[in-house]
């Protein structure tokens, strides 16, 4: 019940983690013990709080590594276009930070339902104050390429501009997931190459 033998802490931090995530995905924060995440792992509840004192901060350090993992997928399109397209062209880098933003999250619904607290219904949710401070400036991190890579094209406002094709790459993303887009006859890939031409034809005016 305590882990495997000659498992570090890292590793078994990592445990813990990955079945909170898991326990999180599938039945949301309430109904998520930190009784039922120490089974999930294999452990003891005493064995979680060196790390948690909750699962809330558990439910953080899960949402933490989605967003890391997610801003660097969209450091890598933002770098590789910039070098393929050269700096003079900073728009398409752009562009291929918000691609590589979709296809993240089209690849991962469930995290983009854990970071959205979907399982809530659609209202404001948190962790509380400092758990999500945290989490907004991974979110602002993770967005950064894509911002900084507006303000280079000359864009006007570009964290508007960032948080309003978020917006856009999230609703596709949703409205996919449930179906509701083949009542237009659309598909997200589509809906999402119309947005980034739109963005490019601002660019030029």
């Amino acid at each position: 019940m305590s882990g495997a033998a000659g498992e570090s802490g890292a590793e078994r931090r990592r445990r813990i983690v990955a079945a909170a995530r898991r326990l999180f995905a599938r039945d949301g924060l309430e109904a998520t013990s930190m009784r039922r995440i120490a089974a999930e792992a294999g452990c003891t509840t005493g064995a979680i709080y060196p790390w948690f004192d909750g699962k809330q901060a558990l439910y953080a350090a899960v949402l933490a590594e989605t967003l890391e993992t997610l801003g660097g997928a969209v450091e890598r399109a933002v770098e590789g276009a910039s070098e393929a397209a050269g700096d003079g062209r900073p728009l398409e880098a752009a562009l291929a930070g918000l691609r590589a933003l979709f296809v993240y999250y089209r690849e991962r619904p469930d995290e983009l339902a854990l970071g959205l607290y979907l399982y809530r219904g659609l209202r404001p949710a948190g962790l509380g104050e400092a758990l999500d401070a945290g989490l907004n400036e991974r979110l602002l991190a993770a967005t950064a390429p894509i911002e900084s890579a507006f303000a280079a094209a000359g864009l006007e406002a570009p964290r508007a501009r960032t948080a309003a094709a978020l917006a856009q790459v999230v609703g596709l993303v949703v409205l996919a997931r449930t179906g509701r887009l083949r009542l237009y006859g659309q598909s997200a890939e589509r809906l999402l190459e119309l947005q980034l031409a739109d963005l490019a034809a601002a660019a030029r005016r």
